[in-house]
């Protein structure tokens, strides 16, 4: 091969290879979701590992994880990880579903296990890309046997103000 052709080669891979290296960044996509106990008090840390460790790893594009939420004094509104105020507010434990890959999420439902009992949530929640509310933070009612759905028909999809439990609709008292 002539030496020009390598060179030519050369450069084309190398500018190939430039362009789709180049590292692709979002911001996540996350639910978190908070837990309360058949009483209605916050699960602590542990209690939540322990409930997330029942979880499979991946639900549909999501995957599991604890983490926390940050709430102001109102606790309603949330202050994302970035914001200069997530230190100052109040730190809630929190299930999360999370998709980091694709900053998208289709969230279907979850079927949690807390002290033998079930409790099915039926979320369809998507995110997109480019929603503003593309975190939002859904609180729960209190832990029982049966299946629930979020509706959000009257949701305003306020950026940074929690999801009250008051939109979780019981559908059966059985959680299969």
């Amino acid at each position: 091969m002539p030496m020009r052709r390598v060179i030519a080669v050369l450069v084309i891979v190398s500018c190939a290879s430039v362009g789709s290296t180049r590292a692709q960044y979002c911001n996540p996509a996350v639910i978190s979701y908070i837990v309360h106990d058949q009483d209605g008090k916050l699960l602590s840390a542990t209690e939540l590992r322990a409930v997330n460790e029942q979880l499979p790893k991946s639900i549909g594009d999501a995957h599991t994880d604890t983490g926390e939420v940050s709430f102001a004094d109102d606790g309603r509104t949330f202050y994302w990880p970035e914001s200069v105020d997530w230190d100052k507010g109040r730190k809630v434990p929190v299930l999360q579903f999370i998709n980091s890959a694709t900053c998208t999420l289709h969230l279907t439902e979850a079927t949690l296990v807390y002290h033998q009992e079930k409790m099915r949530l039926i979320f369809n929640v998507d995110i997109e890309r480019s929603q503003p509310d593309r975190r939002p933070v859904v609180d729960s009612p209190p832990f029982q046997e049966g299946t629930f759905e979020l509706d959000l028909s009257g949701w305003t999809h306020e950026e940074n103000q929690m999801i009250p439990s008051s939109m979780w609709k019981k559908v059966n008292d059985n959680a299969h």
